[in-house]
């Protein structure tokens, strides 16, 4: 049976598809920091909205457990809201702490102009004031994320986008009773040695009629120029990352053969900006998913030597040549 006790993002004992991704990228030894915790990849703040939008749309049910809304005056932009975390979290640590200071270097701390010291200090205290009620809130022990009211507005305006679209709607509202739907679907896996994860946004598995969707939402605020963002993240490696757990999965947990179904595999995007407009992408590319897959064995295997040996420092051709390596594509 799958062993899923380590919640997804808390175990680095297994590579993810985004791991291969690092290791291509940026090679061994920054992998083995990121499965260490010394580097963060993607920073939070910028997969704050995709992980909202998400989680409203795949999981409404566990929405409301995570967020909440304020009957008071949020910061509207970045560094009003980092100024208010900072000088929250400070005041809390040391209430008596002189004020003129921690406002000076709460907002030193999230903006970076050469204004006066004076005149710095003043637009902090302003800030403070103006959300005051927010950094009383946050001083408050929960673990909810605050969204404003125009979130809201914005996550009811995609859902409604996305069940007018006639794609979209078929593949998250509208779904056959034939199928069972699993969303945010967590498989631990094995690729020969190495130890796998995958959290897949939606799979759908029609035993009846033998077919497999696998549905993967994305954000952008390009979304008619989002063929750039498939080539820049490789969209097409992590739908052929996926399909490799769901065949996993459907032999080792279900006893069933993947080739005896048909697979379709589609990329919802969603604008984050503007009118919100939804596009639904074909990604089954028989083509691009074989050139991924051989790209996904070969990163594995290396990465298996790099386990294996504990060596990080430096790729396994530069240990096994004496430090001469080959140039790749």
């Amino acid at each position: 049976m799958m062993n899923i006790e380590i919640p997804y993002y808390e175990d680095n004992t297994r590579i993810s598809n985004s791991a291969i991704g690092w290791f291509l990228k940026k090679g061994p030894r920054y992998l083995r920091d990121m499965l260490d915790g010394k580097e963060e990849g993607m920073s939070a703040k910028f997969l704050e909205k995709g992980t909202m939008i998400h989680e409203y749309i795949l999981q409404p049910e566990e929405f409301w457990k995570d967020y909440e809304i304020l009957d008071f005056e949020v910061p509207k932009v970045k560094q009003q809201r980092d100024l208010c975390e900072y000088y929250s979290s400070h005041k809390l640590t040391d209430p008596l702490a002189d004020d003129d200071k921690l406002l000076l270097e709460a907002y030193n701390n999230s903006y970076n102009n050469t204004k006066s010291a004076e005149i710095r200090k003043n637009e902090a205290k302003k800030i403070v004031e103006t959300y005051s009620d927010y950094i009383n809130y946050l001083q408050i022990s929960t673990t909810k994320k605050v969204i404003s009211f125009a979130d809201l507005n914005m996550l009811k305006q995609i859902k409604q986008n996305l069940q007018e679209h006639v794609a979209a709607n078929k593949l998250l509202f509208n779904v056959p009773t034939t199928y069972t739907c699993h969303n945010e679907f967590h498989i631990n896996w094995q690729y020969k040695d190495i130890d796998c994860k995958s959290l897949l946004d939606r799979v759908m598995f029609d035993h009846v009629n033998k077919k497999i969707i696998l549905i993967d939402l994305k954000t952008t605020s390009d979304i008619y120029n989002f063929k750039h963002s498939v080539e820049e993240f490789d969209y097409y490696r992590q739908i052929a990352f996926y399909l490799c757990a769901i065949t996993w999965y459907m032999l080792n947990e279900l006893n069933l053969n993947v080739d005896d179904y048909d697979l379709e595999a589609y990329i919802i995007a969603i604008q984050t900006n503007g009118k919100y407009e939804v596009r639904v992408f074909n990604m089954f590319n028989e083509e691009e998913l074989l050139k991924r897959k051989d790209i996904i064995s070969e990163a594995l295997t290396e990465i298996s030597y790099h386990i294996s040996s504990n060596n990080w420092e430096h790729t396994r051709k530069y240990y096994e040549n004496d430090g001469i390596e080959e140039l790749t594509s």
